[in-house]
């Protein structure tokens, strides 16, 4: 009789494995998710009553705790690298000059910053103000290409070409855009910006900076921690990374900062200008607020997402479908901007859960 050697377990078994240990979809122990959810639910009043996802965000946020690192020995040891994934918005940038000012209790290694080609202008002003602000570590900006050219040309393939033959999804790392069929229902296309435009460039400069060769596996028992500015009220946005080498830190959770708390850190200091949001100029991902924002305060802005809003219309091959920026499904130019009121979590913070996961953590802050 034959027995059936122990091998590595297949991807089935993998995925298994991983879902398990990611419990509730948040990127923290079980174990810890669990006891903490329990201690806050004897210590709530019970005129308190939160529903699921917001006791579990703020067990997540009780349960985040730096990360510790070990040798083969068992003997504990510091991160190859650490470094800080900079998208200029109110939470990374305050993060980054919290570092350095000196109150965190590590300092990154680097700073990157990828630019989509197609950030606000006070984006790309607030990105020069901090390259001159820190001097602690290298301010580094990446690159993949520009998004909006790459948008529009996808939109409207070349006759004749190899793009004329692919589906959008195949010509360009598709942002969300809403798809509206001729029955008048809109649906949300496949987000893949992110990790094309953000979260590859990143790692690629990662790599380079650890010296590993394209194609190349990076060195086992590098350990490379990168820092994601996600504040206490957007903890449902943690994931785990996805790479063996790289480790994902939250630092403003485990100082238990809010967005407010960083707006107020960035008013009492009294010294650095006050960024804006973080996020491409035509992110499908806007509210109404920041559309009318947009619209009144930055026109030029507003005008060329409208611009190409109006060039995608028909970028998805075989199908009636039309394609819009705005979740409405009608032309941006037309609307009315009007926000419906945001939901209220537990720690008094206002966010919409409609978007609670937008751009894995890396956009918008």
């Amino acid at each position: 009789m034959t027995t059936k050697s122990k091998g590595k377990p297949g991807y089935r078994a993998q995925g298994k494995k991983r879902a398990d240990g990611v419990k509730h979809g948040f990127a923290i122990n079980p174990e810890q998710m669990e006891y903490e959810r329990r201690k806050l639910v004897e210590e709530m009043s019970t005129k308190l009553k939160p529903n699921k996802k917001q006791l579990n965000t703020m067990a997540a946020v009780a349960a985040t705790k730096e990360p510790e690192y070990f040798d083969e020995e068992g003997k504990k040891r510091e991160p190859t690298l650490r470094i800080l994934s900079l998208g200029a918005g109110v939470q990374s940038s305050c993060l980054a000059l919290m570092a350095q000012e000196g109150l965190t209790k590590h300092k990154p290694d680097y700073m990157i910053f990828a630019d989509t080609g197609w950030e606000p202008s006070f984006v790309y002003e607030h990105v020069e103000y901090l390259k001159k602000a820190i001097t602690i570590c290298p301010l580094i900006t990446v690159e993949r290409s520009n998004i909006r050219e790459d948008l529009i040309r996808a939109a409207n393939p070349i006759k004749g070409s190899n793009d004329e033959w692919k589906s959008f999804a195949g010509r360009v790392p598709n942002p969300p855009l809403f798809a509206k069929r001729p029955g008048g229902k809109v649906g949300m296309l496949y987000r893949q910006c992110t990790h094309d435009y953000k979260v590859i460039p990143i790692q690629k400069k990662m790599r380079e900076i650890l010296g590993v060769k394209p194609r190349h596996r990076v060195k086992k028992g590098t350990i490379v921690e990168q820092w994601i500015g996600i504040s206490t009220d957007e903890a449902m946005r943690m994931k785990h990374a996805r790479m063996y080498w790289l480790t994902s830190r939250w630092p403003l959770i485990e100082m238990k900062m809010s967005r407010a708390d960083c707006l107020r850190w960035y008013k009492d200091s009294g010294v650095h200008p006050m960024p804006g949001k973080s996020s491409c100029i035509g992110c499908p991902y806007h509210h109404n607020d920041q559309w009318k924002n947009m619209q009144k305060n930055y026109p030029t802005d507003f005008e060329d997402a409208c611009e190409v809003d109006d060039k995608i219309r028909k970028g998805l091959k075989n199908t009636e479908a039309e394609l819009f920026l705005h979740k409405s499904g009608v032309p941006l130019r037309t609307i009315d901007f009007q926000e419906k009121p945001k939901q209220q979590n537990l720690f008094g913070e206002t966010f919409d859960e409609e978007f609670a996961d937008e751009c894995e953590g890396l956009c918008g802050v």
